[in-house]
C-alpha cells in the first residue's frame, strides 16, 4: 500500500485561564498553549499578547496581565505570530 499522505498541519492555540475576576491593579499570568508543525522547534513561543480595550490594563510579552484602576470588563488576546489568523481571547472582570 502506498504511504498515507501527511495530514495538513492545523495550528491550534489554547489560552488559560479563559475568564478571571481581579481587583483593580492586580496581576494575572496567562498561558498560551500551541502545537507545532512536525520537526519545527522554536526558541520561544511565537505568540503576541495584547489588551483589546485601550484603557484595559497592560500585558507583557510573557502573558502577565496587570489590571487597570478602572473597574470593568476587558479582554486579553493572544495571537500566533506564525499563523496570525489564529487567536484566543480571555475575559477579565475588574472589580
Amino acid at each position: 500500500m502506498p504511504p498515507k499522505p501527511a495530514e495538513p498541519f492545523v495550528p491550534r492555540l489554547a489560552l488559560r485561564p479563559v475568564a478571571v475576576s481581579l481587583a483593580r491593579g492586580a496581576t494575572q499570568s496567562f498561558q498560551a498553549e500551541i502545537n507545532y508543525p512536525e520537526g519545527m522547534r522554536y526558541l520561544r513561543q511565537p505568540v503576541a499578547w495584547r489588551v483589546v480595550e485601550p484603557e484595559g490594563g497592560t500585558v507583557t510579552a510573557a502573558g502577565l496581565y496587570t489590571a487597570p484602576a478602572a473597574p470593568g470588563t476587558y479582554h486579553v488576546e493572544v495571537r500566533r505570530e506564525d499563523f496570525p489568523e489564529v487567536t484566543a481571547t480571555a475575559t477579565v472582570t475588574v472589580k
